[in-house]
């Protein structure tokens, strides 16, 4: 090894490959936006498994011959289009970091993270507006969405390979700038670590373990990104394992390590040869399936009916989440929704139906247990 002369004059060698890196980022960034623009669909189809990757690879070529963008070894060049087509970039660290659960771009130089209810800024930048949009554009394609300007200024998009709930606002919708919401799963913790990380005492965990075991009924409240999710994946776990359970979500959000536990994911398509499958539909073809617990991400609608008609008829111990402001609030929050199943049951006899068969109400705010509620009069205890 050379020794250094530390009388030299200092050695400016460098500068060439900044400005020679700089000048590939560039032109990658030039083929990315290309692609994304001519064929979305080809993106989206590598991304989930459908279309082939050296079809893509092709078509990359195509463009780098094309537009003479680039002197050099060209397999090298469509390795690193490749990387920043089917990564998040600036955003790959928070995305892979299990206790991040939201990620909010609010400018292309301002970015916050939460972690378990606290958010904090971070220092990613994406050097201009323009980059934000066409960052924007590359995640839709990414995920299967579309995004324009014109019909599609708001995207709700789903990147299934990594879990993950993305909505994507661009001008003029967006006023200042395009801004970017990226919700990710938190789940996989046990009930001791989120002792750990506050979001419940130990006499709560102690009560919530004698809870799963005794079959309590439960619904886990708070609004979104509260923990409900969290908290629901910690307490499917608890489940002992001689009994068999049905879980249906929207996202893969939650991936219960009990063996005996059915995942299924609704599915909704824009194209009319595919069949929906919607939460409702799923949560009557899980009564046929020979269930003891019926676990749901989150009831929205008229399959909170079914749901409820499901445990009232036996299958206690099941578990759900809802949206409501408080403890109080989801009693009628849920008759309210399974009314819109169409049944022409009164409601004071779907209040007492709710009395019968749900056992405990868990209120979440900012991944915390906030309130235990237990609405068949046994009391309740609150924690501020």
């Amino acid at each position: 090894m050379a020794l250094i002369n530390p009388f030299a004059p200092e050695n400016t060698d460098y500068q060439p490959e900044l400005e020679i890196d700089s000048t590939v980022n560039s032109a990658v960034e030039e083929v990315v936006a290309e692609i994304v623009a001519e064929c979305p669909e080809l993106v989206a189809g590598v991304e989930s498994g459908a279309c082939s990757r050296a079809l893509l690879e092709s078509k990359i070529k195509d463009v780098i011959v094309g537009k003479k963008i680039y002197r050099g070894s060209i397999d090298a060049f469509v390795r690193k289009v490749m990387d920043a087509l089917f990564g998040y970039g600036p955003l790959h660290p928070y995305i892979e970091d299990p206790e991040v659960s939201d990620i909010l771009v609010n400018a292309f130089n301002i970015v916050y993270i939460k972690k378990f209810g606290k958010k904090f800024r971070v220092s990613v930048d994406f050097g201009s507006e323009e980059n934000l949009t066409r960052y924007c554009y590359k995640v839709a394609a990414l995920c299967g969405g579309k995004l324009d300007e014109n019909y599609n200024a708001e995207a709700i998009l789903t990147d299934r390979k990594r879990n993950l709930r993305i909505v994507i606002s661009l001008k003029p919708i967006n006023v200042l700038s395009p801004s970017i919401s990226i919700r990710k799963p938190t789940t996989g913790f046990s009930l001791p670590e989120l002792v750990e990380r506050n979001m419940l005492t130990d006499e709560q965990a102690d009560f919530f373990r004698n809870a799963v075991l005794e079959k309590k009924t439960i619904v886990i409240a708070g609004k979104g990104g509260s923990g409900k999710t969290t908290l629901l994946g910690a307490l499917i776990d608890m489940v002992p394992h001689d009994e068999r359970g049905l879980l249906i979500q929207e996202t893969f959000e939650i991936k219960p390590r009990h063996p005996d536990v059915i995942c299924k994911l609704v599915r909704i398509s824009d194209n009319p040869e595919v069949k929906d499958y919607t939460l409702f539909e799923l949560t009557k073809i899980g009564l046929l399936m020979s269930l003891d617990r019926i676990f749901i991400g989150e009831i929205k609608d008229k399959e909170a009916m079914d749901f409820f008609n499901a445990v009232y008829t036996g299958h206690r111990g099941s578990m759900a989440t809802v949206h409501a402001n408080s403890a109080g609030e989801v009693v009628n929050r849920l008759i309210l929704l399974m009314k819109r199943s169409g049944t022409d049951v009164p409601v004071d006899d779907l209040r007492e139906m709710l009395y019968a068969s749900l056992d405990l109400i868990v209120f979440m705010e900012d991944y915390r247990v906030k309130e235990i509620f237990e609405p068949k009069g046994g009391g309740g205890f609150c924690t501020m």
